[in-house]
């Protein structure tokens, strides 16, 4: 049975515990934060940093629906891929965030994968996680505010899907370039909040980077055809005259 993925406006009926607040967790930016769902999209294991950061015991979280942790704030195109993508059997990368126990939030830059038996059949979905850069925090809360809007107009994801593809045609990136991107750490984000400048915008300004978080080879889910660019032929210099009569 593939993962289902259907986050409910009224999920935090369920929890109310978790009614939201605007207030974010620090995590250690070294620690592995990993969890296993099964294709009934149940949590069937969470490791000890994960309870953690999340403010669950292991017992809490096993058995409950993977909603449990999603943040309301999170627009349901990108919950929406991700159950296409794990239904095929494609991995996914996501820069997630996510609902604690006592309604605060946490960033995650997520990798999921699905493992199959011998038969291909799905057997369960692992996530292995970091923190998320402060720089992809600070790009994707903004694109997610706008999506959400977009959803709530239109009572759906047509319009947000459509929106995504425009914002990532402006870049000449496909979805997995922006999330690769965005995993890079820029050390002017990294600094405390009083010292850091969001006046700039390297994030148009494409570089050639290498991201150690990068094990996984990743298909594109939200693909931009990128336009051909041709390389300009060499033209030779012309050899000046004492060249051509001395050889030099």
């Amino acid at each position: 049975m593939p993962l289902i993925l259907t986050p409910n406006p009224n999920i935090m009926e369920k929890h109310s515990n978790q009614t939201p607040i605007d207030k974010e967790i620090t995590i250690n930016p070294s620690a592995s934060y990993s969890f296993k769902i099964s294709p009934k999209n149940i949590i069937d294991y969470a490791n000890h940093s994960f309870c953690e950061v999340s403010g669950y015991e292991e017992y809490e979280l096993i058995g409950e629906s993977l909603e449990k942790i999603i943040h309301p704030d999170m627009p349901l195109l990108f919950t929406e891929k991700l159950s296409k993508r794990l239904k095929k059997k494609e991995p996914m990368r996501l820069i997630t965030k996510l609902l604690a126990k006592d309604g605060r939030f946490f960033w995650l830059l997520i990798d999921f994968e699905t493992k199959v038996d011998e038969d291909k059949n799905i057997v369960a979905h692992y996530s292995h996680s970091k923190a998320a850069p402060q720089y992809a925090i600070h790009k994707m809360d903004a694109l997610h505010k706008i999506l959400l809007k977009i959803e709530e107009k239109t009572d759906g994801t047509e319009a947000s899907k459509r929106y995504l593809i425009g914002f990532l045609e402006e870049r000449n990136m496909d979805y997995n370039q922006y999330i690769e991107e965005l995993s890079i750490k820029h050390p002017e984000y990294e600094k405390p909040f009083q010292q850091q400048n969001f006046s700039h915008n390297p994030i148009d300004q494409r570089e050639n980077h290498n991201t150690a978080f990068n094990s996984i080879n990743y298909n594109s889910n939200f693909d931009v055809p990128s336009s051909d660019k041709t390389q300009k032929p060499k033209i030779k210099k012309k050899k000046s005259f004492l060249k051509k009569v001395f050889g030099k």
